[in-house]
Parts: C-alpha cells; structure tokens; sequence
C-alpha cells in the first residue's frame, strides 16, 4: 500500500500567506468603512478621558464587516490610550454571565482562588479593579444574540451606580434585538444603533484584489475569478467571498497548477454545503472543522488527529469547538456503537431543509 504522504512534498505555488484570507484575520486597513469607523470611535473616546461613553448596538448582515471594524478600532484605542480596558467577548463561545465575567477577568490578569468564586464576587472583583486602577472598561459583546438571559446586561446597566463606569458595544445581525431586552435595561443602557449595510459587488472586488496582492502568488488569479467570487457571495458578504477565494486557491494549488481557474471557483462552488454560510460567522478552527466534514462522516478521533496536524490545538479544545458548531446547528454527531466507555463519536455537517 503506497504512503499517502509521498509525492506531496511540493511548497504550494498559489497561496503564500493564507491567514490573510481567513475570517480571523484584521487587515492594517479597512477599506469601504471609514464613516462606520468614526462613529465607533467617538463612541469609545470619551472613555478615555473619564467621561461617559456611547453604547452602540451594530446590526448589519453577516459578512459586511462588523465585527472586523469593531476589533479595529479596539486596536487603536490601545494604541491611542492605555486608560481604557477594552475586553472582546464573543456570546456564542462565552454564552452565560459568568463566562463573560471570566472573559474580563482574563483581560485584567486578575488571579481567582482555586475553590472558585460565584458570580456576585467576580464581579465585585471586577468593580474592585476599576476603582482601585480607574480603568474603565470598554466591552465588545459580539453576537450578543448568543447571550443567555438579560442577566448580564441589568447588571452592567447598573455599574454607573455603584462608581464605576462600563462602556458597552453590542454586535448583532438582527436589528430588532434590541426589542427583544427588558426595557429598563433598555432605557438605561441607552442604546445608539449603527448600521452596516452589505458591499457591492465593485466594493468585494477591490477588497479581494487588496488581499489576493498580499496572499496569492503574482499572476496567479485574474479580474475575472475575482469578479465571479463577488458576484457569487450571498447577501454581498466579505467573508464569504474570501472563503471563496481561499477554497479555490486551494483547489487550484491541489491540482498543482500555478493558477487559478474558472473551473476551480465553479468545483468550489458546487461542493458548497447545504447551508448559506452568509448566515454564519466562523473562525478560523471553525472553518477547518467545516472542511474537514465536507467529504461525509468523520469519526471523532481521526477528526481531533487531522484538526490537529493543522492547527495545534488539545483534544478539549477541539471538542469545544465542535460544541460549539453543534449548538449553532452547522454539525451533528451521534455515538458510535463500539467502544465501551470511552465510545467514540462520528461527526458530520447538519443538512438543512
């Protein structure tokens, strides 16, 4: 039986910096969203200088680059002043109140006692920090959807009484989450909303072509693929039409040529899941466990060895992740029959009707 392993040895031609074209990746510059970004930043610069901010709901479609100008202007802000504490929390992966907490006390490097503390002293701990450094915090609560009960909210919207001082961006694709709060906490956090609107199809162009000058190799793509990629991505979404422009640069390196055809954006396209990834937002461990299932079934430990050979991550981790992706609806496993106690599991993408 051959080696799987040999004849494989060749340096990929096309893709020379693929973390570019991740969804993780934040880019020195954010093209199409200047105005976006100066609202963000007048709503978080009053922190700075120990006045009240702005909280700002952001709603918008997936894809359109929320999340990517959040993390940006969080970015300067640091640059710009170490008197605020920005904290960034995603709701899906950190749901409850006191997996938020942990989240900023994380980003404060607080040490906690061994026997754990319940939520009441962590957060006093908290407040106890702000005081004592007067350091306010800025929290990023992206997909605020995720989030489990108002809990976290009334109490943040309460913070200012009791002398410290939170600033709070909340991120969300439905605009009519608001509604859904309790409206004291509404009417106390005082939300501003901002609204990100999708990309054109000229706009996508320009973003791929910034990013394909960076990651792919010269001369390896052409006007045409990256207009084909736009004009194929749902709802004008960025990240998709990166993911595009990714799995077609893979495709095209796979088959060893030294550039990227037409062929290979149509073959990506039609191995496409059954689900709009425009509706999703994914990381980067999240999109490899996506192209790890893509193929059909794969059982749980030559998952966890094949994530692991790209991604250096511990079993727990990765089963994390996989929870995670079962609680968005995007995958589904069931247990093996074989096994005895430590019975393996089999994975595979959730089809949707």
């Amino acid at each position: 039986m051959p080696n799987y392993f040999d004849g494989r040895t060749d340096e990929p031609r096309i893709i020379k910096r693929e973390e570019m074209l991740l969804p993780d990746y934040l880019p020195d510059e954010l093209l199409f969203r200047d105005a976006e970004l100066q609202v963000l930043a007048d709503a978080a610069k009053p922190l700075a200088k120990g006045a009240a901010p702005t909280n700002l709901f952001v709603h918008g479609p997936s894809g359109c680059g929320k999340t990517a100008s959040v993390k940006y202007i969080l970015r300067q802000l640091s640059e710009y002043s170490s008197a605020v504490l920005p904290v960034y929390v995603n709701c899906w992966e950190n749901s409850t109140q006191s997996a938020v907490y942990n989240r900023i006390v994380e980003e404060m490097r607080l040490p906690l006692p061994r026997r754990g503390l319940g939520p009441d002293e962590v957060f006093s701990r908290i407040l106890q920090y702000i005081r004592n450094y007067k350091k306010p915090v800025l929290i990023v609560l992206d997909d605020m959807d995720g989030l489990q009960g108002d809990g976290l909210l009334h109490v943040l919207s309460r913070a200012n009484e009791r002398g410290v001082m939170f600033g709070i961006t909340g991120i969300a694709n439905d605009r009519m989450l608001l509604a859904s709060l309790d409206a004291r906490i509404r009417s106390s956090l005082r939300f501003s909303e901002l609204e990100f609107r999708n990309y054109s199809d000229e706009q996508l162009v320009r973003i791929l072509r910034v990013r394909a000058e960076q990651a792919l190799s010269e001369g390896s793509y052409d006007e045409r693929l990256l207009l084909k990629m736009a004009r194929s991505a749902e709802g004008g979404s960025a990240r998709m039409a990166l993911e595009l422009l990714w799995k077609a640069a893979k495709h095209a390196d796979t088959a060893g040529r030294a550039k990227i055809m037409l062929q290979d954006a149509e073959d990506v396209l039609s191995m496409g899941p059954a689900f709009k990834l425009s509706e999703l937002k994914l990381c980067s461990e999240e999109m490899l466990i996506l192209e790890l299932l893509k193929d059909g079934d794969v059982e749980s430990s030559a998952l966890y060895r094949h994530f692991a050979e790209s991604m250096p991550k511990t079993k727990r981790q990765i089963r994390n992740y996989l929870e995670l992706m079962e609680k968005k609806g995007i995958i589904e496993s069931e247990d093996l029959p074989e096994g005895g106690m430590l019975r393996p599991r089999v994975f595979r993408l959730k089809k949707r009707r």
